[in-house]
């Protein structure tokens, strides 16, 4: 006579750094990557050196198995070589972003001067003033409006799946979309024949909104990782395009 059971086979347990991806990825990624870096398994610059300590004790045979400080240690390397080249991906389509937003503002500026100027006399009464040539401007606009197009199609169809680098990515998504819209949209008020010319300003309640969260998400996920920031375009990085929002916070 045979029974039978419901008891579950038994499970390996995740390795190290499944457990620290996987905390990572679970993580807000709004939090102060400050108090991040208190709650992360212990893993610091204490941690790697206690690690490096012990590998050479274990060489002159002072020290036998690896001690639960090693194991961490040597998923914090794991976690780094798994998430860099997503991040290196990432990075490559924000530079791309922001590229295309470094001619997005001057052209910008350009339109809104001669703009304003036109809309203070056609609004005073001067229905007759004659148009501004917004030729340039319009032109500089619809093209960075195709880019961003390509760029957030692009994006979408290489989304990653849910990880350490998902939040930032749907950000840097939200961010194309946003200044795509409002290149589009400010081209076609440029090409008008008449006034006033009414354009979307790049402010809070557009793509900054999304770049600042976008920024901060992977502060988070470079302190997370301890990789070294000096060597990302951004806050507390390199900045080597001060005319752009690499850097805002």
């Amino acid at each position: 006579m045979s029974t039978t059971t419901d008891e579950a086979p038994p499970q390996t347990p995740p390795a190290p750094a499944q457990v620290l991806l996987h905390d990572i990825a679970e993580e807000a990624p709004l939090r102060d990557p400050v108090r991040r870096r208190r709650l992360l398994l212990g893993i610091g610059v204490a941690v790697v050196a206690l690690a490096l300590v012990l590998a050479t004790l274990r060489l002159v045979g002072v020290v036998g198995a690896p001690s639960e400080a090693d194991k961490d240690a040597e998923a914090l390397v794991t976690v780094q070589e798994q998430v860099r080249p997503a991040l290196d991906d990432l990075m490559s389509s924000r530079a791309v972003f922001f590229d295309a937003e470094r001619r997005y503002l001057p052209a910008m500026k350009q339109a809104e001067t001669r703009a304003q100027a036109y809309n203070r006399r056609y609004l005073s009464g001067q229905r007759r003033t004659a148009v501004p040539d917004f030729s340039g401007p319009a032109g500089e606009l619809d093209q960075v409006a195709d880019e961003l197009t390509a760029l957030g199609k692009q994006l979408r169809e290489v989304r990653p799946e849910a990880g350490v680098t998902s939040d930032a990515h749907d950000y840097l998504i939200n961010a194309v979309r946003t200044l795509a819209r409002d290149a589009r949209r400010n081209a076609a008020v440029l090409q008008r024949s008449r006034g006033p010319f009414v354009l979307v300003a790049v402010d809070d309640d557009n793509a900054l909104n999304s770049i600042r969260r976008m920024n901060k998400s992977l502060l988070f996920v470079l302190d997370a990782t301890q990789l070294p920031i000096r060597e990302f375009d951004l806050p507390g990085g390199t900045d080597p395009h001060r005319d752009d929002h690499s850097n805002l916070v």
